[in-house]
């Protein structure tokens, strides 16, 4: 994969890729939002708040985005020196999915600003056209009705309801699920060969 690194702005918010520079703010978010993230996040590592294990994030994210695999990105502030949150684009398949996963975080200071959404309408349009995707999945507890709310806004339907679906905070939990599709997809030729849904991979 070929392509400029993502450095998506609306003036006020900016949605990149971190640097190792970076991994102080990103450290500062994490153990800032420990507690709030907990009830809808897996539990994480002991070192995962540790400038050694971003140190190794920092470098698998870059890799896994060459590799066209994932994109883990960070929201950061207008003068980007703060990290007030996190979106993912994982398990990136290619032909004949052309789908990933969305999933994402934000700092409680932030909860109920509209900046999630806005930090979104920014990354989704970009992952579209990134990856030349058709299809972006995202789940959320059934009780999350600000994840609810946000997807609908966004233009995501719900597609179904699964149960013990995923091991959050150490108990197996329902999510629904739901997905944003682009009607207008078109093939490209170079995305043919980008398959990593169990069929192949590049």
């Amino acid at each position: 994969m070929s392509q400029p690194l993502p450095e998506l702005s609306d003036g006020e918010l900016t949605v990149r890729l971190a640097s190792p520079e970076d991994i102080p703010a990103i450290l500062r978010f994490f153990q800032a939002n420990r507690m709030a993230h907990a009830p809808f996040s897996p539990r994480r590592p002991d070192n995962f708040y540790s400038a050694a294990f971003w140190e190794m994030r920092v470098a698998l994210n870059l890799s896994h985005f060459e590799q066209a695999r994932s994109a883990g990105l960070f929201i950061f502030d207008a003068d980007q020196r703060e990290v007030i949150g996190d979106i993912n684009f994982s398990s990136l398949s290619g032909y004949p999915f052309h789908g990933c996963t969305l999933g994402y975080a934000l700092a409680q200071a932030h909860w109920g600003q509209g900046r999630m959404q806005r930090a979104l309408e920014l990354a989704l349009p970009w992952a579209f056209e990134a990856f030349n995707l058709h299809r972006i999945a995202a789940n959320h507890l059934p009780d999350n009705l600000r994840s609810a709310r946000l997807l609908e806004k966004l233009g995501f339907q719900r597609e179904g309801y699964a149960r013990d679906y995923l091991l959050i905070d150490g108990v197996w939990r329902d999510h629904v699920l739901t997905a944003l599709t682009r009607s207008d997809w078109q093939a490209r030729d170079h995305t043919a060969p980008l398959v990593h849904n169990g069929h192949g991979r590049r």
